[in-house]
């Protein structure tokens, strides 16, 4: 049972040298789907777009078992999706029913606190995900909102590889995904984003005429 640090690019370059395997992309969308994937699979409706492109698609029932058989496919690509699961422990154990491997990318903490549009009530996200890596586990809480987020996913995007290791974790799995629930966060009351800049304009303001008297003197 394997489930460890790695990267995309990594993971990709990987699945280009055995297109033999039968990869599947859940939860692909249209857009951000990975092309090295041969099966695409989302709770969306894609089939259109999919079959423009000659490529095969299964539409998912949420909460509901997943339409494979048993270890149908050799990898399963889950970007950005256990975060948004309701039950992560049963969705986790159907992902190891049907694939021996695959790669996981997921929002840290942080760039769940700063990103707009995430709490969508139906398919917002509900778990926050941190890899122990002295254990080698994936420990999943429930997700607390600390502070009043203020940037669109868009926005995150556009400087996410400068800030790589900060915004998102990316994992391999091989056999098990090894998950584990910790222990509830507790936090009382949100952090406005906006008195910390004002906070900090205001220091800066502070500093910038201490730095004027001193040069008066």
């Amino acid at each position: 049972m394997t489930i460890k640090r790695t990267h995309k690019s990594h993971q990709k370059k990987w699945l280009k040298k055995n297109s033999h395997l039968k990869i599947l992309d859940l939860g692909c969308t249209h857009v951000n789907y990975w092309k090295e994937a041969n099966h695409f699979a989302d709770i969306v409706d894609y089939s259109n777009e999919f079959k423009e492109k000659n490529l095969k698609f299964t539409l998912l029932s949420p909460n509901k078992k997943l339409p494979f058989k048993d270890k149908e496919f050799d990898y399963v690509i889950l970007s950005h999706v256990l975060e948004h699961v309701d039950d992560i422990q049963e969705f986790s154990k159907e992902i190891e029913r049907i694939s021996n491997a695959g790669y996981i990318e997921l929002p840290t903490k942080l760039a769940d606190n700063l990103t707009i549009g995430c709490d969508e009530e139906d398919i917002g996200h509900k778990w926050w995900l941190r890899f122990d890596d002295v254990d080698k586990k994936l420990e999943f809480v429930k997700k607390v909102d600390v502070l009043q987020k203020f940037i669109s996913v868009g926005t995150l995007n556009k400087f996410q590889e400068y800030f790589e290791d900060s915004l998102i974790i990316q994992l391999y799995w091989e056999n098990s995904i090894d998950l584990i629930k910790g222990k509830p966060i507790a936090f009382d009351k949100k952090i406005n984003f906006s008195s910390l800049i004002r906070k900090y304009i205001g220091k800066k303001i502070r500093d910038n005429f201490a730095r004027l008297r001193n040069f008066i003197k």
